[in-house]
């Protein structure tokens, strides 16, 4: 992780600015570690409709376990714009394969989702997925709708679900888990009346609000959430002041626990101070949640650390699994 501290001192936080480099300091990391990162083996498969409703499905090593094993689904970052379950920017298809290596070869049955993003004509983007809010709420309840017919209400008991969102994935986590549109399918998962349990979420390096954000996210931004007074209430931290702002507890509105993640070089406007934010007003609103600095890590280094053999790197998965057993 020096060298993630070095890049930090050279470049800085931005995200733009990191985010090249940050992959060349992993890619041999990485590569070093394929064979255990490749053990494995995944499967994708179809969670709706829509093309990119996919995702790869990482099983634990142990047959015994893995019936009974908690299932952890992983929404990857990129700007809302960009990002996929298999990064083409990483050479060997290791990322995100090697999120899926890392917690299943700790005993989760992992899933890798893709979601749909939105129209833009920007470098890299795509065109013709129309997402726009809610969309990203939408595909984690489909993910989770799959979810319950393929692994609720086994001979092992109903297994437990946690999110794990990154970067724009944990705005679309957090959209299910504290949008009203979601309540009622929420609430069955969080009380247990569903297949699966869901029991926690796990937010990593979340731009829970916008008002500091760079100039040039105001047309993705407005392409998804609509204008500047849509932007504020739909934004994480907006989401969670409706939900405060009806009175109800956590328990009455389907709220599983939260755990935030943030980097210690996250960028300071676009993600430390949203973030922070968003756990102050959580905190005001009740238990429930609870923070971790990701040590070493700026915004784009905590899933590439992960199965990349530095145990400083991959110590804020460690604490997320220490965390999720916490819950269960």
């Amino acid at each position: 992780m020096e060298a993630i501290a070095s890049l930090n001192t050279t470049a800085g936080q931005s995200i733009p600015s990191i985010l090249p480099p940050t992959f060349k300091i992993f890619a041999p990391l990485l590569s070093s570690h394929a064979s255990t990162i490749k053990s494995i083996p995944s499967r994708e498969v179809s969670y709706g409709t829509h093309p990119r409703q996919k995702l790869d499905i990482y099983t634990p090593p142990s047959s015994s376990s893995s019936a009974s094993s908690p299932i952890l689904i992983f929404l990857h970052g990129g700007g809302l714009v960009r990002g996929d379950k298999s990064s083409p920017q990483m050479p060997g298809n290791l990322v995100y394969a090697n999120v899926g290596a890392f917690f299943a070869l700790r005993g989760f049955t992992t899933l890798v989702m893709n979601y749909r993003r939105v129209d833009s004509s920007a470098p890299g983007c795509q065109v013709g997925e129309h997402a726009q809010f809610p969309s990203g709420g939408e595909d984690v309840s489909e993910a989770l709708k799959w979810v319950e017919k393929e692994f609720g209400g086994g001979e092992e008991g109903k297994r437990d679900v946690f999110l794990v969102g990154n970067s724009a994935g944990g705005v679309h986590a957090s959209t299910f888990v504290l949008g009203e549109k979601f309540a009622e399918q929420r609430k069955s998962l969080v009380s247990g009346k569903g297949g699966v349990v869901l029991r926690g979420l796990v937010n990593v390096a979340v731009p829970c609000h916008f008002r500091r954000a760079e100039e040039g996210r105001s047309e993705v931004l407005k392409a998804y959430y609509g204008d500047t007074k849509e932007v504020e209430e739909r934004c994480v931290f907006g989401l969670l002041e409706a939900v405060m702002k009806s009175g109800k507890s956590r328990e009455e509105v389907g709220v599983p626990a939260c755990l935030a993640v943030l980097g210690e070089f996250d960028p300071e406007d676009e993600i430390c101070e949203p973030m922070e934010d968003f756990v102050k007003l959580w905190e005001s609103w009740g238990d429930g949640i609870e923070s971790l600095k990701a040590e070493g890590h700026n915004h784009i280094s905590p899933p590439m650390a992960l199965c990349s053999g530095d145990v400083k790197g991959e110590k804020w998965g460690e604490d997320v699994v220490a965390w999720i057993k916490k819950q269960s």
